[in-house]
Formats: structure tokens, C-alpha cells, sequence
């Protein structure tokens, strides 16, 4: 009896079900993908998404134009020189903020390590700056600036991005060894030597991290003070105001994906300046960047 058993043990195929072969074959698939390929098809994802809203009822009303329709105006803008002066005026008063707000958030890093008791009142002003209410503050500086004054703008560019600075740095800044720090001490060596050889080679990878999210944040915010300027006709926030005055939901559009297209632009850049400078935080163990 155990004979005929032990052959139709042996005879037996388990077999997967027939969902679990294709699914497993679309997993690899993903999975053996380079990253470009999973950008190109997220991409394609939403822009399919965005065309199936707009010809639905919630896109009738005219809010939500075609991707067809925003990319023929794009073609159109592009030949336009109000656009790229918008666009030229919008990006030079964000990289004023940008400059002004590290600066800042850097000199209020460096106290911290100078004085460490000053870190609270470091990072409660960093947290300040980031817990003001951007369209209140707008206002309030518009009101301080004289008329055809971009303040505004480059203001609230630079109140976007101290807090991640401040806080990119002084984590950086104190994830130097202690090992190599005492040893600086020993052979009697400064704060400031202390800085100099160990802890800004430390700090340089999360201090690019904070610079590369720093640099969305103030275009973004260079775009809304231009709400509240007075006296000025070029930047993307003006753009923006004359679309939404005539209506024209297609050029709010155009213009609301060109913002994000320059804030991912500048957050590319610092990406690649990042990788240059510091290869070793990127896992290349070459010494080369990963450009």
C-alpha cells in the first residue's frame, strides 16, 4: 500500500494559480526597470488621469483644460517675451531669498556651535520663521517697500527657506566624529579649527539636502510675494493675477506648471551640485560623482 502512495506523492505537481505567474512577471518587470523609465511612466500615469477629468463632468465647467489645450499654449508662451520675463524676474528675486535666507540660517547654525546655549533661541526663531503665515507677512511687507519694490517677494523668498536651512546645518554640523574632535582638542586645536577640518566636512551632505529643498521653497515664495507687489508688471505671480482677472483657467494652467517646472529645475541643480561635492554620500565609492 505505501508504494502506490509514495508514486502518486511523486507524480503530484503543484501547480501556482493562474493570476500569480503574470503578476509575478509584472513584478520583475517593475522591479528590473531603470529609475528613468519609472519617472517617464508615472508621467504618462497622470497626464492620462489629468485628460480623463478634464472631459468629465468635474472638467465641463472649463476649469480643468485639456492636456492638449495647455500644451498649445505652452508652444505659444514660449515665443512670448512677457513669459520668459515673467519667468526671469520670478527667478532672479527667488535667488535674492534664497541667497539672504541661508546666509541667515547658516549664521544662526554657526551661534549654536559657537555659544551651544544659544540653540534654543536658534531654533525657535527657525521655527518662527517657518510658522509665519506667508500670506499675512506678504502684506505687511508690501506695506513697509516702496512702490515698483520686488521686497516682497524676495522677502518672503528668504522666510521660505531659514528653517530648513537651520535645521539641515545644525544637524550636520553636530554629526562630526567625537573621535576626531577630541583629538583636534588634544593637540590644542579651536572651535573654529574644530569647524574648519572636521565639522563642515561632516555637515556637507545634509547641509546640501537642506539647500537643494531650500531652493523649491523660494521660488515658490518669490512667486507669492508677487501677489502683493504694487508698481511692478513682470514675474509669474503678476501673470498669474492677470489670468485668474480674465478667466482664462488654460493660462493659469501654463503658468501654475511652469512654477513647479522651475522649482524642479533648481531642486535638480542642487541635487547635482550636491553629488560633485560630496560623491561619498551618494554610495559612489569611485571618488567620482554620479552626474
Amino acid at each position: 500500500m505505501s508504494e502506490p502512495v509514495a508514486d502518486a506523492a511523486a507524480s503530484t505537481v503543484i501547480t501556482a494559480p493562474a493570476g500569480a505567474r503574470p503578476s509575478r512577471g509584472l513584478a520583475r518587470a517593475l522591479a528590473g526597470m531603470p529609475a528613468w523609465a519609472g519617472g517617464v511612466l508615472g508621467v504618462v500615469l497622470i497626464v492620462a488621469l489629468w485628460a480623463v477629468v478634464a472631459v468629465s463632468p468635474f472638467g465641463r465647467n472649463g476649469a480643468i483644460p485639456t492636456p492638449l489645450d495647455v500644451a498649445v499654449l505652452f508652444g505659444q508662451a514660449f515665443g512670448s517675451s512677457s513669459y520668459w520675463e515673467g519667468v526671469g524676474a520670478t527667478s532672479l528675486a527667488a535667488l535674492q531669498g534664497y541667497v539672504v535666507g541661508n546666509v541667515v540660517g547658516l549664521l544662526l547654525a554657526f551661534v549654536v556651535l559657537l555659544v551651544p546655549r544659544a540653540e534654543g533661541i536658534s531654533t525657535q526663531l527657525a521655527v518662527v520663521t517657518s510658522c509665519l503665515p506667508l500670506t499675512a507677512i506678504g502684506p505687511l511687507a508690501a506695506i513697509m517697500s516702496p512702490a515698483g519694490s520686488r521686497f516682497t517677494s524676495v522677502f518672503l523668498a528668504a522666510l521660505s527657506v531659514i528653517f530648513t536651512t537651520v535645521v539641515g546645518s545644525i544637524l550636520g554640523l553636530k554629526s562630526a566624529s567625537r573621535t576626531q574632535l577630541d583629538v583636534i582638542s588634544a593637540y590644542g586645536g579651536t572651535r573654529f579649527t574644530q569647524i574648519r577640518k572636521v565639522r563642515l566636512i561632516a555637515a556637507m551632505p545634509s547641509l546640501l539636502a537642506a539647500l537643494k529643498i531650500a531652493a523649491p521653497a523660494a521660488f515658490l515664495g518669490a512667486v507669492l510675494g508677487e501677489y502683493f507687489l504694487v508698481g511692478v508688471d513682470q514675474g509669474i505671480g503678476v501673470l498669474l493675477l492677470s489670468a485668474q482677472f480674465d478667466n482664462d483657467s488654460t493660462r493659469v494652467w501654463v503658468l501654475a506648471l511652469t512654477s513647479g517646472a522651475v522649482a524642479g529645475a533648481a531642486y535638480l541643480l542642487i541635487d547635482r551640485v550636491g553629488r560633485l561635492l560630496t560623491p561619498w554620500s551618494a554610495g559612489d565609492r569611485t571618488g567620482k560623482a554620479a552626474f
